[in-house]
């Protein structure tokens, strides 16, 4: 029981016990149990100073909280008051609180993010009788919450406000925001310039995502000093995607070619082929024999010879190859002739 009630109950025990006295007399008490139409005033005008009137009741004696007397009484600032009544037969007290209309009564609003494409979440706004604008000054009222839009992404603020004892508050933005699942591109394969400390791999930043590079590094942009594959992996509260290059340097080709190879079984450079650090979607790779002729030829850049020819063992010794290949990092054709060794 608050304070207030209790020092009511109190009152009107001692009312009932000084009118059951005074009606024995043959008075009459002419004071109401409430003063106030209720327990809390609300001052929404936008008013600094309120006036709270008692009922005038001649030969009354009125006494408020402050000190001061008389029917009415000016307030200027939020606060809980009282009043006594004494109109000779009995006392009676009523409290009122008055409060002003402030930020205080404005609903609780949460900024709030959602998923593209995903089903919308309750907006996040807790009040009584809440409207909503679509700006924080004019327009018209919507008592129905809206349901914002998850299709593209983008960012909307409603305007809320709610109503207290026939006050409406002022109005409160709440931001939503639609994100995407991460979405970025490395890039092709690409060549580190001589000379250079490296190519700087870098996305564009999202504030709402967390990123982590192949070396460890969660900032936007790294340095590739060498050759190599580097990959970036993206996650936000929608999703996560990963995205991988490939790096070379100036003097790489995606297609080398080794000097010698040792076709004895055991599973050690059993055969002769090139060695590919990229895509090389068109690729032609023939090897002649000391007399010209053709022992092999493939256009499988993975595949390689074994060292037979006619299902026969080739003899130790030097053999001519030509190949032809596109160069997926430099974008160019090549056609590369050379000689190897035959080891057994």
């Amino acid at each position: 029981m608050t304070f207030s009630n209790t020092m009511k109950k109190l009152a009107s025990l001692l009312t009932v016990s000084i009118c059951l006295s005074l009606v024995a007399q043959g008075q009459l008490c002419t004071v109401p149990d409430n003063f106030f139409p209720d327990d809390t005033l609300v001052i929404c005008t936008g008013a600094t100073t309120y006036t709270v009137n008692a009922p005038v009741l001649p030969g009354t004696i009125y006494t408020w909280s402050d000190g001061e007397v008389g029917n009415s009484i000016v307030v200027n600032a939020n606060r809980k008051i009282w009043l006594r009544m004494d109109d000779g037969v009995c006392i009676k007290t009523d409290t009122v609180t008055i409060l002003f209309n402030s930020f205080l009564l404005s609903p609780e609003i949460t900024d709030l993010k959602l998923c593209k494409g995903q089903p919308a979440k309750p907006l996040p706004v807790k009040g009584q009788n809440l409207l909503w604008y679509k700006d924080a000054i004019g327009g018209a009222p919507n008592p129905v919450l809206p349901v914002p839009s998850t299709i593209d992404t983008g960012r909307i603020t409603y305007w809320f406000s709610q109503t207290l004892k026939g006050c409406e508050s002022p109005r409160l933005p709440m931001l939503v925001r639609v994100i995407d699942t991460p979405k970025f591109e490395l890039g092709d394969a690409f060549i580190i310039p001589c000379g250079t400390l490296g190519i700087t791999l870098q996305v564009v930043a999202d504030e709402e995502t967390d990123y982590t590079w192949s070396n460890g590094s969660h900032a936007v942009a790294i340095v590739a000093a060498t050759r190599g594959q580097y990959s970036l992996y993206a996650e936000n509260m929608c999703g996560n995607h990963r995205d991988t290059t490939v790096a070379v340097e100036c003097e790489d080709r995606c297609v080398k070619f080794p000097n010698a190879f040792t076709p004895n079984g055991d599973g050690r450079n059993d055969f002769y082929k090139a060695g590919v650090n990229c895509p090389v979607p068109k690729y032609k790779l023939v090897i002649y024999n000391r007399n010209g002729e053709l022992v092999y030829q493939t256009r499988d850049p993975l595949a390689g010879w074994d060292g037979y020819w006619k299902g026969k063992v080739q003899p130790m010794g030097a053999y001519v190859y030509y190949s032809e290949f596109f160069d997926f990092v430099l974008k160019s054709d090549f056609t590369e002739k050379g000689t190897f060794v035959l080891y057994r």
